[in-house]
């Protein structure tokens, strides 16, 4: 009577459930981690879905500009401050698909505040008629704080007679609307690199950056 006592005691526990366990019972197991995991990328698909539904274009730019803070150590800043929602929303979707980190305001105001929050910006693209001031005062006030950013005024009225006199406006470029993106990005791109390597320019390639006006160029 003591030794099956003794035998029944010894069956181990674990080693009879797998006896007894079937292959239900292995995949409910199974489905009880699995199930976790699935809500959880439900969830955050979902949140994704609602920000892209709610915030559209803006919350896409946002995530691109963030891929690109992380995946490369510097990207060009520029600020754009332009009134036109439709032609802002353009000018910074076409920059921030070639890779440049940009930053847009609506008004004058608003695009000191970034000046000041910032303090670091490589190019400054600026409407002259804003609805509260004029781009020349922002770029005197990016002066004022040191910013040497490259600056290009851009606008629908006429410039002043005397805009090619070096240091009247505080512009580099004076770009006339409707602007033409590809141009500008062409601006962009070889005055960002000669100011990073000074080299002289031909005359040719003078003629093609600028179909824009610039102070004391010709």
């Amino acid at each position: 009577m003591l030794g099956r006592i003794a035998s029944f005691a010894s069956i181990d526990p674990a080693a009879s459930l797998r006896m007894t366990s079937s292959p239900l019972d292995s995949f409910t197991l199974q489905l009880v981690y699995a199930v976790p995991l699935l809500l959880c990328v439900f969830v955050a698909g979902a949140i994704a879905g609602f920000l892209i539904h709610t915030f559209g274009k803006q919350f896409v730019r946002f995530l691109r500009a963030r891929l690109r803070v992380w995946s490369s150590p510097r990207a060009t800043q520029v600020l754009i401050v332009e009134d036109n929602p439709d032609s802002r929303e353009m000018l910074e979707e076409y920059l921030t698909g070639r890779d440049y980190n940009v930053t847009a305001a609506r008004d004058l105001r608003t695009g000191i505040d970034f000046l000041k929050k910032k303090n670091r910006f490589d190019a400054i693209i600026s409407d002259i008629c804003l609805p509260d001031g004029t781009g020349y005062t922002l770029i005197n006030e990016a002066r004022r704080r040191g910013i040497r950013a490259l600056s290009i005024a851009m606008s629908g009225y006429p410039y002043p007679s005397n805009v090619n006199e070096p240091g009247v406006t505080g512009f580099d470029y004076h770009l006339t609307k409707p602007l033409d993106c590809d141009d500008l990005c062409s601006l962009l791109q070889q005055s960002l690199a000669s100011e990073a390597t000074p080299q002289p320019r031909s005359k040719t390639s003078e003629v093609r950056a600028l179909k824009f006006y610039r102070p004391g160029k010709q």
